[in-house]
């Protein structure tokens, strides 16, 4: 059964509440325990609250997000970005291994993606923009996969030294995947104005055992979406 954490922050647009990613208060709210020598993967949600924007961000006819098809076209787009770290706080590592291995149980997983010039899993997760006076999605990010390494500690020992290579996540690390990269959005490109809850779903198809699993898979937060119209931040970043 998959649990769902509803972080208590309205988000505006344009606000980063950098005082918000602490890193060691997360360790606090979801410490490593014993789930049988098996990962538990969740979201830091204080990262992702802290880290959520709204700009406009110009996209060339040849650029890997639309080959990716993780915008709805070309030129000035509006996209709502924000950053996922996935964190394991069970007490085993999520070993995905070398997707060469021709015996690794994830195969069926692997995609390879030509722009990044490596390994991705796909199907892992969902980002979703739902429209709280209907409920319905008025959004969903497209976001390819991801590629499971060691970026944060949040609790536990020392990295096993997971990288694209050689796959997965040390129990009391996280895997950073910030804003700017390529698929780390929702495209809401003339979503009316109004209020909505962001919600990102990991391990959405049960691809990884998961055990006890204690923390919820899914975490989400509120946010007002500004007339279409109204000028936002835009990004100039290559």
């Amino acid at each position: 059964m998959k649990k769902t954490l509803a972080v208590a922050f309205f988000v505006s647009v344009g606000l980063s509440a950098t005082a918000f990613a602490q890193r060691t208060s997360v360790s606090g709210d979801f410490p490593v325990y014993d789930n049988g020598g098996k990962p538990d993967l969740t979201v830091d949600p204080k990262r992702f609250v802290s880290q959520m924007e709204i700009v406009d961000r110009y996209f060339d006819p040849a650029s890997c997000s639309l080959i990716e098809g993780v915008v709805g076209g070309s030129g000035y787009r509006r996209i709502l970005r924000f950053d996922t770290v996935v964190m394991n706080a069970g007490d085993g590592d999520l070993v995905v291994g070398d997707r060469s291995d021709p015996n690794n149980p994830y195969a069926a997983y692997f995609e390879y993606s030509p722009c990044h010039m490596h390994y991705h899993i796909h199907g892992f997760s969902t980002y979703s923009l739902i429209d709280t006076r209907t409920g319905a999605v008025a959004g969903l990010g497209h976001k390819q996969g991801f590629c499971f390494e060691d970026s944060f500690k949040y609790d536990g020992g020392k990295s096993n030294g997971y990288d694209c290579k050689f796959q997965g996540i040390t129990s009391g690390w996280g895997d950073w995947y910030y804003k700017q990269l390529g698929g780390q959005w929702i495209d809401i490109t003339g979503v009316p104005e109004g209020d909505y809850i962001v919600r990102v779903t990991i391990n959405d198809a049960t691809i990884f055992d998961e055990g006890s699993n204690r923390y919820p898979n899914s975490i989400e937060t509120r946010i007002h979406v500004p007339d279409p119209r109204n000028k936002v931040a835009v990004d100039t970043s290559p």
